[in-house]
């Protein structure tokens, strides 16, 4: 039967839930069956594990001792299992020792047996007299036991899948955690004084968890809550939707599991220590991170819980404010132990703090990719935070911008992780971002926060995904991605806080994620935005709005990096305003920049064939070297070319002869290409590679043969490196590309 009300762990109503009755009824089904062999009374059957605790479920295991005849053990179960009973039994090694050679959690389970002979009655007994007069050692040692089982199963359920697909029996606040704190605390009941609440929530999972996973198995399924499945547990629960039914169960796994490891420090800690603890008083809610500070223990944890809705109860929280922007502060300074952040989490002093994250607890995120809850999610974030900050090489090729960040950026960093996701879940058609950002004005405004601060995180909560979508989604050398993140805002201190905030987010997430894959494409990124090359794309852009020039800002990519690192680009912008809105043809300009290099610009207004190749040829006929040129055809600009070149004539002499001397007079000597090739092509454009060892007349010689073949000539880069030339066409699309370069090729074939 699904619960008579839908499930609240805040109102606690066991009686809801039938899980109870349909493990009683599984029970007797099961000993009908076994009842129904003539031999059960000998073999003395005494039954353990879920069947003793009334936890059956369908597809619950089987766990029966027996201390009969042997052979008669062997007939019954036999029986048994030919009609398809999976029994897990036993019989003790030594009959008048039942814990010998014995797991811990097997003894464990003798004390919750129930036998069903009074023969199997007496000897039970007997062994469990025997167990309690070593109590204190059996305590000792099943303590131990239950610990590391703990520890190594919360390593195995580690994962993004428990979280999105929980296992109610064996993940963290499953119903192992929930049967081991119930055990614990009975073999330890003299060390608790109020254990009451934690106890009230213990039983009441028990029944929800328990209504499940039987539910699960008589559909078909196993102790895995599958995505597939959360829609139709949620509608036999009575939630509204499988998210709110996930929340609330996620919240009631954070709660057993919390309570469930109390229950374990309890047992374990000195009577000292839960004196000690019993004791302390708070005066004012400040006191509760004195407390976690000095000591971050569950059992301080659930002492501030028990104190928090008397120093700060929730009709008082917006007028403290203040206050509570001192102690997040402190909590969230880098400096700080990652235990205290735990601990003001798992205290749920944060619930205090920011009222918001309430709202988060237990939220899943379901796209196989977030591996916490969202409250985790922002917890992990702040954890991280200080962990990159103590060990910076852990973020691999990033680790260099941790140097570079001030005190002040570190602060923008943590309150950013913690801010981040606060608007998540929302029921809003705005992106949480955007909703962030007004929860932050908010709230930095009541704790007395800088106007200076409060925009810098706000800032950082807008664009917090902007990087990891430029960097691992677009080129990180594309102009148009620079200018993007530019007008955000990423540049300078911004930059680098987002860097690091988008590695701390992915770790946090799900640390599977990050890897030396991501890491070196950020690094790309934000090296890439603090580039010479990107620097004077930004530079070109602003003085190209001021000089209202009509050009697009990707023309600082045509002109070239060594013509822009070169010339003046406030001497280039004002050329370019002046070619463009000239109706005539300029006259050649020379210039000498500052460290000597010599440059040349032809201007026409309207293109021809043939016209590089009679740029080149004058050139070469005045003797004149071309180490660089950039050479293209822009939008009302027309032919605007620039060509470096060596030469030892002044400048004034050089233009004179320029602006008189329009043809070719010297012939094109002939030269080798090393290689000729298509680098690509499409429908409307090729790229065209000359490469060769560095001679007199290349560029002209291409040129000229590109030229006679009538191929259109749209740009054209010279890289020289050393002794090694190579001589970048682009050009208009003309017929087939393997013809033009055999042609190309047969042209400067040896003869």
């Amino acid at each position: 039967m699904p619960p008579l009300m839908t499930p609240d762990g805040d109102v606690r109503q066991v009686f809801c839930f039938s899980a109870e009755n349909l493990s009683l009824w599984l029970g007797d089904r099961l000993e009908e069956l076994f009842k129904s062999r003539p031999e059960w009374k000998d073999c003395h059957p005494i039954i353990i594990g879920s069947w003793a605790r009334g936890e059956l479920c369908p597809k619950s295991d089987i766990d029966v001792l027996f201390c009969g005849d042997e052979e008669k053990v062997r007939l019954l179960v036999d029986a048994l299992q030919e009609q398809g009973l999976k029994l897990r039994y036993r019989m003790p090694q030594n009959p008048a020792d039942w814990t010998e050679n014995v797991e811990a959690f097997d003894i464990l389970a003798l004390l919750k047996a129930r036998p069903w002979t009074p023969e199997a009655a007496q000897k039970l007994f007997e062994q469990q007299k025997r167990i309690w007069s070593k109590k204190n050692q059996f305590r000792r040692g099943l303590l131990r036991a239950v610990k590391d089982e703990r520890k190594n199963r919360e390593k195995r359920y580690d994962s993004i899948t428990n979280y999105l697909e929980p296992n109610i029996k064996f993940g963290p606040g499953g119903l192992r955690d929930l049967e081991q704190g119930l055990q614990i605390y009975e073999l330890f009941a003299e060390k608790f004084t109020n254990p009451g609440h934690a106890l009230n929530v213990l039983q009441y999972y028990r029944s929800y968890f328990l209504s499940l996973r039987q539910k699960l198995h008589l559909e078909g399924h196993g102790d895995i809550l599958s995505g597939a499945v959360q829609f139709d547990m949620a509608k036999w629960m009575g939630f509204k939707s499988h998210k709110d039914f996930m929340r609330d169960l996620q919240r009631g796994l954070s709660r057993v599991h919390f309570y469930s490891d109390w229950i374990v420090e309890v047992a374990e800690a000195s009577e000292k220590d839960l004196k000690k603890i019993e004791n302390q008083s708070f005066k004012k809610f400040e006191d509760f991170l004195t407390a976690l500070h000095k000591s971050s223990r569950v059992l301080v944890q659930k002492k501030v819980r028990e104190n928090l809705d008397t120093l700060l109860p929730d009709s008082v929280v917006k007028s403290a404010a203040k206050r509570r922007g001192q102690v997040l502060d402190k909590v969230l300074d880098v400096k700080t132990s990652d235990e205290l952040l735990v601990s003001v989490f798992r205290s749920r002093l944060i619930d205090k703090l920011v009222p918001e994250i309430r709202r988060l607890v237990g939220y899943v995120q379901h796209d196989q990719y977030h591996r916490f809850t969202a409250d985790s999610h922002i917890m992990q974030a702040c954890r991280e935070v200080k962990r990159v900050y103590k060990k910076p090489s852990e973020l691999g090729p990033l680790k260099f911008i941790a140097k570079e960040l001030t005190t002040e950026d570190w602060r923008i960093l943590s309150w950013s992780c913690l801010y981040h996701d606060l608007a998540k879940g929302m029921e809003s058609t705005e992106h949480h971002s955007d909703l962030g950002v007004t929860i932050t004005e908010r709230d930095f405004k009541s704790y007395g926060f800088s106007k200076a601060f409060t925009t810098e995180v706000k800032w950082m909560v807008q664009n917090h995904l902007e990087l990891s979508q430029a960097a691992f989604r677009k080129d990180p050398k594309d102009p148009r991605v620079w200018q993007e993140l530019r007008n955000k805002g990423a540049s300078g201190a911004r930059l680098l806080r987002l860097a690091l905030f988008t590695a701390i987010d992915i770790r946090a997430t799900n640390p599977e994620a990050w890897n030396e894959w991501k890491a070196k494409l950020l690094k790309d990124l934000v090296l890439s935005l603090q580039s010479k090359r990107a620097q004077n794309y930004f530079d070109f852009a602003a003085l190209k709005k001021s000089k209202k020039l009509q050009l697009d800002a990707e023309v600082v990519e045509e002109l070239g990096l060594q013509l822009l690192e070169s010339v003046s680009l406030k001497d280039l912008v004002t050329d370019l305003k002046k070619a463009e809105i000239s109706e005539a043809s300029l006259k050649p300009l020379v210039i000498k920049t500052r460290k000597g290099d010599l440059w040349i610009r032809f201007h026409h207004k309207e293109d021809r064939q043939g016209l590089l190749s009679d740029y080149v040829g004058q050139l070469y006929s005045l003797g004149l070297g071309i180490r660089h040129a950039s050479i293209q055809t822009l939008p009302k600009v027309g032919v605007y070319d620039w060509f470096q070149v060596s030469s030892s004539r002044p400048v004034t002499t050089l233009t004179r002869i320029l602006e008189n001397s329009s043809t070719q007079s010297k012939p094109i000597p002939n030269v080798k290409f090393d290689s000729i090739q298509i680098v690509s092509a499409d429908e409307k454009e090729w790229v065209i590679s000359f490469k060769a060892a560095d001679q007199t007349g290349l560029l002209a010689s291409a040129a000229r043969a590109l030229s006679d073949l009538g191929i259109s000539i749209k740009s054209a880069r010279v890289h020289t490196w050393g002794r090694q030339v190579d001589d970048i066409f682009i050009v208009k699309a003309q017929g087939e590309p393997e013809s033009i370069v055999r042609a190309l090729q047969d042209r400067f074939r040896p003869a």
